[in-house]
């Protein structure tokens, strides 16, 4: 035998506000995940990521953008003042950063760690009036990327690579190493920031890209490098040591040909020339010991020049 009791009231009652509830909770939890993934940024260390901003009602003829960027103190990166009628644009934006005058996008070129953070863009309507501000906050998380040197070694058909991890101080990075996109190379050395990869030959040739993988946080970040004997390096270099002494030592010689030209016009130009000169009848005063000489007058001179 089955019993049959009605539902008062106050538990249908009881019973919509539970709907009402897990519905609101529901819909709460959609938005905040869309909203998240719609203002949440990730860029990789050295690439160039862009911000979007909101756009100003339609009826905006000038408007006030400011780009700021929240931490310990609030940094203004981009300020500008747009008069859509007449084309006025006057502000500024600090280095590595960049402004849409149209969209508004604010673009950040060689993204750096430090660049993580929370950013608004606040957009005043100056005219018409009356005044009105609108504000969009994102988030920008920038993930590091391995930093992949080549290391001195002392045998020319080796290579010793040190991929490192650079700005991370708590994270537990894990290092791979792949040749050509495939197969895995196993490491000398790896520790929590830098792993230390050595190959000698016929395991390697010239031309072969190696790439540095780094994990962390479920971020997972590369690198590569393409292999070249030590030897061609150095003759690359002295090749061009070669090309820079003689090109110096063709300049110094051009300069010193220069000078000597110079310094024997400047000796032609100050020579001294002389003009021919002919005397008659010039007598020249000598002491003689014949008296009678010093009561006759002396006679004329006359110089006469070519």
């Amino acid at each position: 035998m089955f019993l049959h009791r009605s539902v008062t009231h106050s538990e249908h009652i009881d019973m919509f506000y539970k709907w009402i509830t897990k519905c609101v909770l529901f819909l709460t939890l959609i938005y905040l995940m869309h909203t998240d993934a719609e203002n949440d940024f990730r860029a990789v260390e050295g690439e160039t990521v862009s911000l979007p901003c909101h756009s100003p009602p339609n009826d905006s003829v000038q408007v006030n953008v400011e780009w700021t960027k929240h931490n310990a103190s609030s940094t203004s990166i981009c300020k500008w003042t747009i008069n859509n009628n007449s084309e006025f644009i006057t502000g500024a934006c600090i280095p590595r950063f960049k402004l849409n005058k149209k969209s508004f996008i604010l673009s950040i070129e060689n993204v750096q760690l430090s660049d993580s953070g929370t950013y608004s863009c606040k957009i005043t309507r100056l005219i018409p009036p009356p005044s009105i501000d609108n504000t969009t906050n994102v988030t920008l998380r920038v993930e590091a990327r391995p930093h992949l040197q080549t290391l001195n070694s002392s045998n020319d058909s080796c290579i010793h690579l040190l991929c490192s991890m650079e700005g991370l101080t708590s994270e537990l990075v894990n290092f791979t190493w792949s040749r050509d996109g495939h197969g895995s190379l196993h490491p000398f050395t790896s520790n929590a920031t830098n792993s230390e990869l050595r190959l000698c030959k016929p395991d390697w040739s010239d031309g072969d890209t190696v790439t540095c993988y780094a994990s962390y946080s479920s971020t997972r970040t590369q690198r590569s490098i393409q292999l070249t004997t030590q030897k061609d390096s150095y003759r690359d270099v002295q090749l061009l040591i070669i090309s820079c002494s003689a090109a110096a030592g063709l300049i110094l010689c051009i300069l010193l040909i220069a000078v000597i030209c110079k310094c024997r016009k400047r000796k032609e130009n100050g020579s001294i020339v002389f003009t021919n000169k002919v005397y008659e009848n010039f007598s020249f005063a000598m002491s003689r010991p014949n008296t009678l000489s010093n009561d006759k007058p002396q006679t004329e001179e006359c110089i006469y020049e070519n």
